[in-house]
């Protein structure tokens, strides 16, 4: 049976479902049923994707179960509807999430020992999906310091995204101490009960800046593509917390 010019000219697309995670057999059928304004029945969809029905019943029940595609139910039958690919994200932020939750238990009882790990993210989604992560991820009070230069390169970076980030660390009592060389730097984070400003006459303007957290250290480049370099290291984590106190210490309050 001959596929669907509806599929097939998407090929691109599906070979991006394929590496995110889905079988070709579920990427087609996604694909096709996100072409669809209404519910389609499987027998539908086994003609529209010159697929083998029960090729396309077995995709179906892996895509409700990964939450892509949803039933509606007509009588005795049932028909379905993809959900948006917005699921994409949400889906791969938790399974982020629980990725760095089983590292961390897994290191508790591993024999290797790595005093310092580093990756590199690049392109703003990257960027956006490392971060979310991180606030969702956090815990209540945990604490970051930021050595200024670009701010508007991160919000800019953030996009729609930034009001839920700033929102989650917010609720979660995170606490935020920045230095910078002015107070427009920090003008779209003053609401922020947990954000602290100060200013370092002279510091100059880029486009970079870095980022300190508990176990690791982010250097921002705003250039295009942006990048950000990581390293995870307790060590390193703890030196340049050092080197940002004395900054702290000789920068003026943010008036």
């Amino acid at each position: 049976m001959t596929k669907k010019k509806s599929v097939s000219e998407h090929q691109p697309l599906i070979d991006e479902l394929i590496a995110w995670g889905l079988s070709k057999t579920e990427a087609e059928v996604y694909v096709y049923l996100l072409q669809k304004v209404g519910e389609v029945g499987g027998a539908k969809i086994a003609l529209g994707t010159g697929l083998h029905r029960q090729y396309v019943y077995v995709a179906l029940e892996k895509l409700i179960a990964t939450g892509l595609v949803e039933t509606v139910a007509f009588g005795k039958h049932k028909k379905y509807k993809a959900r948006s690919p917005l699921e994409i994200e949400k889906i791969t932020r938790k399974k982020s999430i629980a990725a760095s939750d089983l590292v961390h238990e897994l290191n508790k009882i591993s024999a290797i020992h790595n005093d310092q790990d580093f990756e590199v993210l690049q392109g703003a989604k990257q960027i956006q999906q490392f971060e979310m992560d991180y606030a969702e991820n956090a815990e209540q009070g945990d604490e970051e310091y930021i050595i200024g230069g670009n701010s508007k390169g991160f919000e800019t970076v953030m996009g729609d995204l930034l009001d839920e980030y700033t929102s989650i660390k917010d609720a979660k009592k995170m606490r935020v101490l920045y230095v910078g060389g002015s107070s427009a730097e920090t003008e779209r984070y003053s609401k922020q009960s947990s954000f602290t400003a100060k200013i370092l006459d002279g510091f100059p303007a880029g486009e970079t800046h870095m980022v300190i957290r508990k176990d690791t250290v982010l250097f921002f480049s705003f250039l295009t593509p942006p990048l950000v370099y990581i390293v995870k290291s307790e060590v390193v984590a703890r030196d340049h917390k050092q080197f940002f106190t004395m900054l702290w210490d000789i920068a003026r309050e943010n008036k």
